[in-house]
């Protein structure tokens, strides 16, 4: 029988996250230990957008990331893995998803720093995106902050109309902005959309514009 698992949820890191912690495993593989089995589990998200999957154990003093040693202990495969911290985001977050209008673009809201993590979640994004025109289109310029609109936006703004274009402007704008004064919890320049395969890449915060004719 499988030991009962801790608490465990999804965290979307930069890929800078696995060379952070190289210092540790040169250490632990100096004094004989297993490098392997010391690496924290994670694998890419949207190709190379620069993100990736990672999990955390949710300790008491602080979550610890989750180990392919831990995993073993666990019995779980990557499979498992996944799925059991993916029920868990539903479980601790789920009830509090939802989206801010912030009349160009919306903002995601989920609160717990677990914003990037909806991500996986795609149930979530689809509801969000009913009746939009075009694709969603997504930026995640920090683990607290992902925003999102319509590439078939349009909408009036004080009898002025605002096109798509200008829209993913200004997000993308923010969100450059959001990605510098998150320092190293930044996380991508990209503009990803929400597709029948997944996340793909559409363009970055200062080359986009190929993201609405897609």
């Amino acid at each position: 029988m499988k030991p009962n698992p801790p608490r465990i949820y999804p965290r979307i890191k930069h890929v800078s996250f696995l060379d952070t912690v190289q210092p540790m495993l040169d250490r632990i593989e100096a004094q004989g230990g297993n490098r392997e089995a010391q690496t924290p589990v994670a694998y890419p998200l949207a190709g190379d957008a620069g993100l990736l999957v990672t999990y955390a154990i949710d300790e008491p003093a602080q979550p610890v990331p989750l180990t392919q040693e831990r995993m073993d202990e666990l019995g779980l495969d990557a499979q498992e893995l996944h799925e059991l911290a993916v029920e868990n985001l539903i479980r601790k977050a789920g009830a509090n998803i939802g989206a801010q209008d912030l009349v160009m673009y919306k903002a995601l809201v989920a609160g717990d720093e677990f914003e990037a993590s909806t991500l996986l979640l795609p149930g979530v994004w689809e509801r969000l995106s009913e009746g939009f025109e075009g694709e969603l289109l997504a930026v995640v310029p920090s683990r607290n902050t992902v925003y999102f609109m319509d590439s078939g936006a349009k909408r009036q703004l004080a009898g002025q109309q605002l096109t798509a274009k200008t829209m993913l402007d200004l997000m993308c704008a923010t969100a450059a902005d959001i990605k510098v004064q998150a320092r190293e919890h930044g996380l991508s320049d990209k503009v990803i959309a929400l597709t029948p395969d997944g996340w793909q890449i559409r363009g970055t915060f200062q080359d986009h514009a190929a993201a609405l004719s897609a």
